[in-house]
């Protein structure tokens, strides 16, 4: 794991790490959302009101702050381990 996280270039790893936070993030909110309402009648409610536009902006940045952060951190964990050889 430690060779391919510095094999591949950094965007393809953050873009790894993005996209996975970003499906666990949509699959705990969407749940979270059935749990609290009962239904998901206000997901249709945000796309009439336009408001689903500002709520996926945050969390794609949200979701790419993540990728970028971990991505630095195993790079960085990868090469320390590869070192202490």
């Amino acid at each position: 794991m430690n060779q391919d996280i510095l094999e591949n270039p950094f965007w393809k790893v953050a873009a790894r790490f993005t996209l996975s936070f970003l499906l666990l993030l949509t699959i705990v909110l969407t749940g979270a959302t059935y749990y609290r309402y009962g239904n998901l009648d206000v997901i249709q409610d945000s796309f009439d009101d336009g408001t689903w536009i500002k709520f996926i902006l945050i969390r794609i940045s949200l979701g790419v702050t993540y990728g970028v952060a971990m991505t630095y951190f195993a790079r960085k964990k990868a090469k320390k381990s590869i070192g202490n050889r």
